[in-house]
């Protein structure tokens, strides 16, 4: 690979990548001093900014830039190449630094860098299941994200699961696909937010009973908390991916959670389609608590982008023909039936007919 002899200085006019120098001996002392489990300290940061970086650079090992951003020390990023011609992309910024677009910089002045000047095939990406900033980073400046790999790396003397992710020379550096941002959507009983890892007793107890048995009989029973773990890690990737938004639907007053309503399915391009499905705690059923969160995210869904909405076209709702609770709460929240499909459901011991139903936007204003 043509990796140059020294560092070249790479700024889109805001953030700049460069070589090191003493005055950022300072700045790394205390980026290792916010993540003291690393235990670094002062004198590894003078050793790592003295003379670290530039040895990795000249043995092409690691290709580490420091991140100047108003002027000062805001972290690093780097390049470490492998034998087939790729590289791993490696980034980090001090607390000062976050939330203001300059690792997403970073990356892309790094990925520039890397496939114009040092002429890597591809750029490979991989971080704790977990870090959901590096994740966003790397959804933002185009990363196909792949797999999860059980136990790919060590961190604190254990192994972890990875997100990974790659891109090429070709791709743009913008993301592939929406990360859904879930909207806080609010009526006067309901209060609809995403779920809190402490609320995992209650997710537990409204999935384990007999009536979630019969109509998903996929869901396990009894529902564990590791089962609840396992399903707020997915509905978050879910997210991330642009493929689900999942609410908790929480009283407006005492903030606990009584059920949960996600969206699904959803196609972003001229259809802009999607599916709703539901479940409520058995001590919220009976309230029409499902039916008003309903029609909320209906609101929502409907309404333009501009006006602070989804702005789709069709919702649905499918459920077993015989779900008599579940029909009524479509009913209620104003769907009408589309159709139903025999045999089309499968319940804990049966086949039963699927039943469809829509609601359109002029559903709500005709």
């Amino acid at each position: 690979m043509p990796i140059p002899a020294e560092h070249p200085i790479l700024t889109d006019g805001v953030v700049t990548l460069r070589a090191p120098r003493p005055d950022d001996v300072q700045g790394q002392t205390e980026r290792q001093r916010e993540d003291p489990d690393r235990g670094f300290d002062e004198d590894d940061a003078r050793r790592w900014i003295g003379y670290g970086i530039a040895d990795a650079w000249a043995k092409h090992e690691r290709l580490v830039f420091i991140v100047e951003y108003q002027g000062r020390y805001a972290g690093s990023a780097s390049l470490e190449p492998d034998l087939n011609g790729n590289a791993r992309v490696h980034y980090g910024l001090s607390a000062w630094a976050r939330s203001a677009g300059v690792a997403s910089r970073s990356v892309r002045l790094l990925l520039e860098f890397g496939f114009t000047t040092c002429r890597f095939h591809v750029i490979h990406w991989w971080a704790r299941v977990g870090n959901w900033p590096s994740r966003r980073v790397a959804w933002a400046t185009g990363f196909h994200l792949g797999e999860t790999i059980p136990e790919l790396a060590e961190e604190h003397g254990r192994r972890v699961d990875a997100w990974t992710g790659w891109i090429g020379p070709k791709d743009p550096r913008k993301p592939q696909r929406p990360w859904f941002v879930h909207p806080v959507l609010e009526t006067p009983r309901l209060r609809l937010r995403t779920w809190r890892t402490d609320e995992i007793p209650r997710i537990t107890t409204a999935r384990t009973n007999q009536a979630t048995a019969h109509f998903l009989p996929f869901v396990p029973q009894p529902f564990t908390a590791e089962d609840a773990r396992f399903w707020l890690k997915d509905m978050a990737e879910q997210a991330a991916a642009g493929r689900r938004f999942n609410w908790c639907v929480a009283d407006a007053e005492t903030d606990q959670g009584l059920g949960n309503l996600t969206l699904f399915g959803i196609h972003r391009d001229e259809v802009r389609d999607g599916e709703l499905g539901y479940w409520l705690h058995p001590d919220a059923q009976g309230r029409g608590v499902m039916a008003e969160a309903i029609e909320r995210v209906a609101q929502w869904y409907f309404a333009s982008e501009h006006d602070g909405g989804f702005g789709g076209r069709r919702l649905f709702i499918r459920t077993a023909a015989s779900n008599t609770a579940a029909r009524r709460t479509a009913e209620k929240a104003g769907f009408r039936l589309a159709g139903t499909e025999r045999d089309a459901f499968p319940l804990s011991t049966r086949l039963d007919g699927k039943v469809t139903y829509d609601l359109l936007a002029a559903d709500l204003t005709g």
